[in-house]
């Protein structure tokens, strides 16, 4: 429309021109100095300001509230997410944490409706599934903005950042507890902490020795040094040991938590939320120590296998969020700190998952607020 319209302009101003031209030879010789000036502005002043009417009302609106590319503005925005100020406008990749999908299937479609212009979009690591260690590894040779990671930063990749020139943060997000499941019809309903010690360092490997059937046990696990999950487990189970020979690597939970349902012996550990509510499973109580009361990671009295899909149990929130039940941890978005484009976007993104409607969703895909 603008281009017919433009086009329509420099046709009229041809013509302002031609008629200007054969006035000025008509009147030439009576006022040789004065018309041919007063001719010239006037064509000057109708074209000029035809065309810039055409080039103002070419711009592209810009609504209200919409940020300029490539800034972060002050000042809160409008909506559900009223408290979070400083949401920079551009596409952004991120990525990490397998256990963190459930939060981000919630959180995107707030972000898409709130803040349209803060376009994030999750990156799988190339060769493998979604987890921490790979998403902080492509923070840290800028693949990425920020990333989800369901376990701390370590201290090596804090060297790492310092080589580079950059500093990273950890922000938690939310709680989770990591639930220990086992074969639906394995009878055993609990065990301590010295017992899955025991049992994935290779020291226990029958049932009956832990209260349960003469029955090999074959214990799964995710990589310790790929998965946050893994990586978590380790830590607080085995002190920093390694995981036995006998343990079997599995690549994702829910393949793993199949194969558990499909292996009379076996046991496997997952993110609570992925885990609790599964009808092929049975999930543990934990206890501390054997002096200790066993905790459960569900509400209530555990829903037998029979009365799921109907029934499903539910995360025990509140033996996650008072720290009763021995495997809680944190879940973090990994940043950069200071001004950097990338910082400032980690931090949005952080700020929203911690804003009251945030911390609403984070609940809501089925993990513990921290605030």
């Amino acid at each position: 429309m603008f281009l017919a319209v433009q086009s329509t302009g420099i046709e009229l101003c041809k013509s302002v021109a031609t008629v200007g031209y054969i006035s000025f030879n008509f009147m030439n010789e009576r006022n040789k100095g004065l018309f041919p000036l007063v001719l010239g502005l006037a064509v000057l002043a109708v074209c000029g300001s035809f065309f810039g009417l055409v080039m103002w009302l070419s711009q592209p609106s810009i609504p209200s509230g919409v940020r300029v590319a490539g800034e972060a503005v002050s000042g809160p925005m409008s909506g559900a997410l009223d408290t979070v100020e400083n949401i920079p406008r551009g596409r952004y990749d991120y990525g990490g944490s397998a256990t963190m999908v459930p939060i981000r299937q919630v959180v995107t479609p707030l972000i898409q409706s709130e803040a349209a212009e803060f376009e994030l979009t999750y990156v799988n690591p190339e060769g493998s599934g979604p987890n921490s260690t790979r998403g902080i590894d492509m923070l840290l040779t800028g693949e990425l903005a920020f990333v989800d990671a369901s376990r701390p930063l370590r201290p090596d990749e804090y060297d790492a950042a310092e080589r580079i020139g950059i500093e990273i943060q950890q922000t938690p997000v939310a709680i989770d507890g990591i639930a220990m499941v086992v074969h639906p019809d394995l009878a055993i309903e609990g065990l301590t902490m010295g017992q899955l010690r025991d049992i994935f360092s290779g020291a226990v490997t029958n049932w009956y020795e832990v209260g349960g059937p003469d029955l090999e046990i074959q214990p799964f696990s995710t990589d310790p040094y790929t998965s946050g999950t893994a990586s978590y487990f380790v830590r607080r189970i085995l002190k920093g040991d390694p995981l036995a020979t006998r343990v079997a690597i599995k690549g994702e939970t829910t393949p793993a938590l199949r194969e558990v349902a499909a292996t009379p012996g076996s046991i496997y550990y997952a993110s609570a939320p992925l885990a609790v509510p599964q009808c092929s499973v049975k999930v543990l109580a934990i206890a501390t120590t054997a002096k200790r009361p066993f905790v459960a990671p569900y509400e209530g009295e555990r829903v037998p296998g029979s009365a799921c899909p109907g029934q499903r149990n539910k995360i025990n929130r509140d033996a996650f969020k008072n720290n009763t039940y021995p495997l809680t941890r944190r879940l973090f978005v990994v940043s950069e700190k200071g001004g950097s484009v990338n910082a400032i976007a980690g931090r949005a993104y952080s700020d929203i998952l911690l804003s009251a409607e945030g911390q609403t969703l984070v609940e809501e895909a089925g993990f513990v607020p921290v605030r």
